[in-house]
């Protein structure tokens, strides 16, 4: 009897240790059962990174670009053999035309690259605030304050900076070389710019010209405006009037009748995009290009190519230092979790830093940039001794004008018109004001 007793009383106690065990964490020793945590209201709820996951990333750029993206892609997915991550890619031209349409659609891609614009997609509620990411899923520890900073705005992190520019005057030195001139040094004024390209037109002889005409292109616009503590955006209005626009209309048409640029009909011919591009195809010896797309026209030029500073003129000093791009992440992004772990990748991983090089900038990681000097080609390291340079010449960059796209379009048709003597200085300049206004004022 006190036998079976004791036998009861062990059964009972061995009952309420299990009990106990199962209620504290890490006891019994057997797999804990997953359990759903309830997800409040309107959130996203954020998938385990073990599960199978297609993600879509999208970015503009030459082929150089392309194929270091797509590289780093594979290795993320070898690395993560649950996320499969597919590429849309293309050149600049009709990116954010493609781009918007697939915003307004509700199909954008998961990972969206974006330049100084991204506010316009703020705006539109397209992009996520990844501050619940960044420590975790986004390591920064290497990253200067001011490079975080250039991703944020109201408080929210929207974007991850992938690198910065600065744009110079990219010369052909042995184009250089058989006009007889000697090199630029950059240092010197718009009118010297000038000369210096209508010297080489004449040394050079039919079919060649000193200087590409960029006339046309927007960020060069304000660097000339502001050389006069102008700026094409500024506390929510324009920044400079149709006077500045006039003077910026005036200086071209004055190098293009003294010869220092093509005339219309071959400047019309030329995006001057690397693929498309007097300058690469040896018809003009000077062209103004960002600091990273030096290594792609090198690829596409057997003549070496050296970068100085552009013009200066006015009482300010014009130039900065540009973020060059941004990843972000799409706000109705099913993975988001994924994504913020392919930005992280992309920016810190040393094999994928590697690949990517300078191509999209000077990396804002200091870990990054350390190893990317360490092992310089002759033509990576043009690019960090011209970023020294540039940065010796710059000052805080401005944010960029709202719907940016729709006001280059105004630009390029009105600087095109003033080319072919098909619209008036004053006219022309007047278009673009009004267009700088009402992208502006676009909501």
């Amino acid at each position: 009897m006190n036998v079976k007793k004791n036998a009861s009383l062990l059964v009972m106690l061995a009952t309420i240790a299990s009990m106990v065990a199962a209620c504290t964490p890490g006891g019994g020793g057997s797999a804990p059962v997953e359990t759903k945590q309830p997800t409040a209201a309107g959130a996203t709820p954020t998938p385990s990174s073990d599960k199978n996951v297609e993600l879509r990333m999208m970015w503009w750029g030459s082929q150089a670009r392309h194929d270091a993206t797509l590289k780093v892609i594979d290795l993320f997915e070898k690395k993560n053999p649950n996320i499969k991550i597919n590429g849309e890619y293309m050149g600049s031209d009709g990116y954010f035309d493609k781009l918007n349409t697939q915003v307004a659609g509700g199909n954008a891609p998961d990972l969206i690259q974006l330049g100084n614009n991204y506010p316009d997609y703020v705006s539109r509620s397209a992009l996520l605030d990844i501050n619940p990411y960044m420590g975790k899923e986004i390591n920064v520890d290497n990253f200067d304050k001011g490079n975080i900073e250039s991703g944020a705005m109201d408080g929210k992190q929207y974007g991850i900076i992938l690198g910065s520019n600065a744009f110079g005057i990219a010369y052909n030195t042995e184009l250089i070389k058989k006009s007889g001139l000697q090199p630029p040094t950059g240092k010197w004024t718009w009118d010297e710019f000038g000369k210096y390209a209508q010297d080489l037109t004449k040394a050079l002889g039919k079919g060649y010209y000193g200087a590409v005409d960029e006339s046309r292109f927007p960020l060069y616009l304000n660097y000339f405006a502001r050389q006069t503590n102008k700026t094409l955006y500024k506390d929510g209005k324009a920044g400079l009037g149709k006077e500045e626009i006039a003077n910026w209309f005036t200086l071209w048409d004055n190098y293009r009748k003294a010869g220092s640029t093509p005339p219309a009909e071959v400047t019309a011919a030329y995006t001057e995009a690397p693929e498309n591009s007097s300058f690469v195809e040896g018809k003009t010896a000077m062209h103004l290009i960002w600091s990273n797309q030096i290594t792609a026209y090198q690829k596409l030029m057997k003549d070496e190519i050296n970068v100085v500073l552009p013009p200066t003129g006015g009482s300010a000093q014009g130039l900065w230092l540009q973020p060059s791009q941004f990843m972000t992440i799409n706000a109705k992004s099913k993975n988001p979790k994924e994504a913020a772990m392919f930005i992280s990748f992309m920016v810190n991983d040393p094999e994928a830093t590697m690949i990517l090089g300078s191509e999209r900038g000077v990396p804002g990681s200091s870990k990054a940039r350390d190893a990317l000097k360490a092992s310089a080609t002759p033509v990576d390291k043009k690019v960090y001794d011209y970023i020294d340079i540039a940065s010796k010449n710059s000052r805080v960059p401005d944010r960029e004008i709202p719907n940016g796209k729709e006001f280059e379009t105004t630009l390029i048709n009105m600087s095109q018109k003033v080319g072919f003597a098909k619209e008036t200085i004053d006219n022309a300049a007047q278009e673009v004001f009004a267009a700088a206004e009402k992208a502006i004022g676009k909501k």
